[in-house]
């Protein structure tokens, strides 16, 4: 084999392993990112507010909603305790220490079942992911 080949074959498979590292580091993140989303659902459910706040990072905005606003509504829904509650699904996009995710909430069972969209913003703070903006759509 001569020199260019290998020389090619050589930053072939660097390229090969630089792009493997990114899809299992995305991959790792996004698993990190629906525990955290999981966790904050788990507690929302169990009723326990400060569960949900804890993911919330301290610089939340959404528009004219501050994090003390956010703050507010989800003492109020999570004392309401409406379960079951689960995640049906979840698209997380990462990109570096930021990422986006699309979550379906349903909550409730037969007739009093409600589902949700929410479109999170997050941020990686302190080795933590943190939610920096909410949106909810109905169905």
């Amino acid at each position: 084999m001569n020199f260019p080949v290998k020389v090619t074959l050589g930053v072939a498979a660097l390229i090969g392993l630089a792009i493997g590292a990114v899809f299992l580091f995305s991959s790792s993140e996004e698993k990190a990112i629906q525990a955290v989303l999981e966790g904050a659902l788990k507690a929302a459910e169990a009723g326990d507010a400060e569960g949900v706040i804890a993911v919330v990072s301290p610089t939340y905005r959404r528009e004219s909603e501050t994090r003390d606003d956010l703050v507010r509504r989800i003492r109020a829904v999570v004392s309401q305790r409406i379960t079951p509650a689960k995640m049906d699904g979840a698209a997380i996009q990462v990109s570096g220490n930021d990422a986006d995710a699309s979550v379906r909430v349903v909550i409730g069972a037969l007739q009093l079942r409600r589902s949700f969209g929410l479109k999170l913003s997050l941020k990686k703070e302190e080795g933590v992911w943190k939610v920096t903006s909410a949106e909810q759509s109905e169905d």
